[in-house]
């Protein structure tokens, strides 16, 4: 994973003991901050698995749509109810995005529309004979 995070999507502990995923920033009225914006949230569970060949811990994440009850995604949020937002790890990351895209969420809050974070490239398209070789 890179130094540097070019991206607001952060894993978020609420005081209600909830795990949140998704696009995070702050809230600015006046220059003041009044809250935190939470831009397509799903929580997140943590669910046990089956002991791996060396009888270490396994779990599997669920993740489902933080508040069913509205079809708004876009939610404002006390800073008080915020215990902690770091960023997620690698797989937890790529998983959100592609849950997303599969969603039809517009992805350009991301750089490169997340195809950095999926692993797509973009590529031009290919060219081939003299030109490709650089022989003329």
């Amino acid at each position: 994973m890179a130094d540097t995070i070019d991206h607001n999507i952060r894993v978020a502990q609420l005081v209600t003991g909830e795990s949140i995923i998704c696009n995070f920033t702050q809230v600015r009225e006046e220059e003041k901050f009044v809250g935190y914006q939470v831009l397509y949230p799903l929580s997140l569970t943590l669910n046990p698995g089956e002991p791996d060949a060396n009888g270490e811990e396994t779990f599997s994440v669920t993740y489902r749509r933080w508040n069913p009850f509205t079809p708004y995604e876009d939610h404002r949020i006390n800073p008080s109810s915020v215990i902690s937002a770091m960023p997620p790890s690698e797989d937890i990351l790529v998983n959100y995005v592609a849950r997303l895209k599969q969603a039809g969420v517009d992805l350009s809050f991301l750089p490169n529309n997340g195809a950095d974070i999926l692993g797509e490239t973009t590529q031009s398209a290919t060219t081939e004979g003299p030109v490709a070789a650089g022989v003329s």
